[in-house]
Formats: C-alpha cells, sequence, structure tokens
C-alpha cells in the first residue's frame, strides 16, 4: 500500500485505474498485457483480504474458545489437586510434587510476635575481668 492510504482506500484507486484502463482500451493497445496482469492480482488481493477477514473471525472466536477451556481447566486443576491432597494427607511432602505446599510445623514465636531467637552472649574483649570466650560451633552427628 502507498504511506498514508487504507487498504480500502488503495483498492478503490486500483479499481479506478482498472477501469480507466478498460474505458480507454482502444487507445492503449500497449497496455492490455500489463492490464491482465493488474486484473489476476486484483482478484488474488481480493480474495487474500477475505481470506484474512475470516481468519480474524476465527481467531477471536479461537481467542474465546481458549479462555472457556482455561476457566474449566483451572477448575479441574483444583478438583485434582483437592483429591490428591486428600489422598495423601495434608502434611505428605509428596504434595511438593503436585505443585501443593504441606502443612509444615512453624517456628515459635514469642509473646511479643516475633520468632523466637536467642540473643548471642556478650563477649567482652580478651584480656578483660570476666572475659569469656566465644562459644564454639559445633555441628550435630548425622
Amino acid at each position: 500500500m502507498s504511506s498514508g492510504q487504507t487498504f480500502a482506500q488503495e483498492m478503490g484507486d486500483w479499481e479506478a485505474l482498472r477501469t480507466a484502463a478498460h474505458d480507454n482500451a482502444p487507445n492503449l493497445p500497449d497496455a492490455q498485457r500489463a492490464l491482465a496482469a493488474f486484473e489476476e492480482i486484483l482478484v488474488q488481493v481480493q480474495e487474500m483480504k477475505a481470506r484474512q477477514r475470516s481468519l480474524t473471525a476465527a481467531r477471536q472466536e479461537t481467542t474465546q474458545l481458549l479462555g472457556k477451556l482455561m476457566v474449566d481447566g483451572r477448575d479441574l486443576a483444583m478438583r485434582l489437586q483437592a483429591v490428591v491432597k486428600s489422598n495423601l494427607g495434608p502434611k505428605s511432602e509428596r504434595l511438593v510434587q503436585f505443585n501443593i505446599a504441606p502443612l509444615r510445623k512453624r517456628k515459635g514465636k514469642s509473646k511479643d510476635g516475633k520468632p523466637e531467637t536467642t540473643p548471642p552472649p556478650e563477649t567482652k574483649p580478651a584480656g578483660e575481668p570476666g572475659a569469656v570466650a566465644p562459644p564454639v560451633e559445633t555441628k550435630p552427628a548425622a
């Protein structure tokens, strides 16, 4: 298409060109081959535009059907996950394989609602009276 023209405008221009060429055919003996090729392309363009419109409608219909299938699929996925959770139990670690978080024990909380932690013992610089060496971390036996 020419820049700035819509498809409909260009088709109008092409139809006008075709009509003018037919009206002046006796004066344009050398244009007959070009006119025949142009008319052939014009028909192909019109057929392709009709196909494009059909495909646009099909795409829109397909999009709507896909949306409905996705809603149905989500519902069925939740139902399947519920059945799996019911059969395996809510605490089973196998639930992870089904993209379901198993129930696990929570870490304890203190009265103020923060997780319980033990503060590190105060250490004084070595050489001060009452200095305590920092605790050595040990790993539990496996």
